[in-house]
């Protein structure tokens, strides 16, 4: 008996001594909060966009602690990276920021929407994130308006509602295409910026961009910058770029995955294909080089154009006739499993396979079967072969020039001999 009572007090008091543990860290966790570090007061957060200049943010923020430390991150809304800087500031309890990135330098088009937070860290180590922000980074060089129809959003400053409209519609009507014909459907924001004028739309480029551009599609952005005039052509002009673009965006959105994209003669092929406006310099560029046994491969378009306008013209003719050829032979399907194979992270020649059941180099000897090409052109070069005729104008004018420079190093050799005999004799008589 005496044994378990002297077990049992020790027992007891145990758990007092938790009972007591638990009391004080009950009234720890009820304490005033003053005893607790703060978080930093965020005061003043804004930022001015001066596209394509600059974009400047501000910031005044105030901590019971001296700030030490001041991050500021910053990407378009649909990009996926954050970009930080860190801007140059007196530490204190109350810190005042302004900070300037040069966007020459960091360019992003017109048309986005930009968001930003502040992180700062005082001395006791307390970290406090400023809620997120976000500002439309816009050309402020003209008055813009917007409209929104379905998924597509456009911004204009020029020309009327009826003009705005067209573009709209031109827009959904691509969507809708794409969807009921191929599978592939949007299901985030489009937006159009569409500027009035080339020479308007040639200054909100980036830097050292080609004259010749008049639309761009940012596909990781969901956003088009073009240019396009109401008036006399406008329709055709819209019926050529906006399908062109807009099919960009959704083949983008429905095919995308962080290991593959479409290769560039299915995405340039099929927007092509979706214009409502025929681009009349594509079929007789590629008439001539079936003709003229100048096709490249099918491979050769899986990667970028060449930068040769020309050549990058027929690249575009040569992909638009692929995809149309894949249309005639396997169906508006064959493209829809194309385009879902990219969806499920396939290779190129796996997408093939298991869309088409067929190789590269079957698609590619059957595309040119269906144009009824005769084969590819022999590399331009000399003749290989046969007499030489050294009679020939070319080939007296090749003999003439070579004896004459042998002559002329004959002639340099002995006087430099007769030249390096003297030295030598001279240098004997002295001696």
């Amino acid at each position: 008996m005496g044994r378990l009572r002297a077990n049992r007090l020790p027992a007891r008091a145990a758990r007092a001594a938790l009972a007591g543990l638990l009391l004080v860290l009950a009234f720890a966790a009820l304490a005033p909060n003053a005893v607790a570090a703060q978080p930093a007061r965020f005061l003043r957060n804004s930022a001015e966009p001066n596209f394509p200049e600059t974009l400047t943010f501000r910031l005044q923020v105030e901590s019971d602690t001296t700030i030490e430390q001041v991050e500021l991150y910053w990407r378009p809304a649909r990009g996926e990276t954050l970009s930080l800087a860190l801007p140059e500031f007196q530490p204190g309890h109350r810190v005042e920021v302004e900070h300037e990135i040069d966007m020459a330098i960091n360019y992003l088009p017109p048309g986005l929407d930009l968001i930003w937070f502040w992180r700062v860290t005082d001395a006791d180590g307390v970290v406090s994130d400023s809620e997120p922000q976000s500002v439309l980074y816009m050309d402020g060089r003209h008055d813009w308006r917007s409209r929104t129809d379905g998924l597509v959003t456009l911004y204009w400053y020029n020309g009327n509602d009826a003009f705005a409209q067209s573009i709209l519609d031109s827009a959904n009507a691509t969507v809708s295409t794409l969807r009921d014909r191929f599978q592939v459907s949007a299901e985030e924001e489009i937006r159009l910026v569409i500027y009035g004028s080339n020479a308007d739309f040639s200054k909100a480029l980036p830097p050292n961009s080609a004259d010749w551009i008049g639309g761009q599609a940012y596909s990781d952005l969901h956003l088009i910058v073009a240019a396009l005039a109401p008036g006399g052509g406008s329709a055709a002009e819209i019926g050529r770029m906006i399908p062109h673009e807009v099919s960009h965006l959704v083949v983008h959105q429905a095919t995308r995955n962080p290991f593959n994209a479409p290769p560039n003669w299915l995405d340039e092929g099929l927007a092509v294909y979706n214009q409502d406006t025929v681009d009349t310099r594509l079929q007789p560029m590629l008439d001539r080089a079936v003709r003229d046994g100048r096709l490249m491969t099918v491979r050769a378009l899986n990667s970028s154009f060449p930068l040769d306008p020309d050549e990058a013209l027929l690249s575009y003719a040569a992909s638009e006739s692929i995809v149309r050829f894949v249309i005639e032979r396997w169906g508006d399907a064959g493209i829809a499993r194309l385009l879902g194979s990219f969806r499920n992270e396939l290779s190129y020649e796996q997408a093939l396979q298991f869309a088409l059941n067929i190789s590269f180099e079957e698609l590619d000897a059957q595309w040119k079967a269906w144009l009824g090409y005769p084969g590819d052109a022999p590399p331009e070069g000399p003749a290989s072969g046969g007499e030489v005729d050294f009679g020939s104008p070319g080939w007296i004018a090749v003999i003439g020039g070579a004896i004459a420079l042998i002559t002329l190093l004959v002639v340099f050799g002995i006087v430099a001999f007769v030249l390096a005999y003297r030295a030598h004799r001279g240098a004997q008589s002295r001696g």
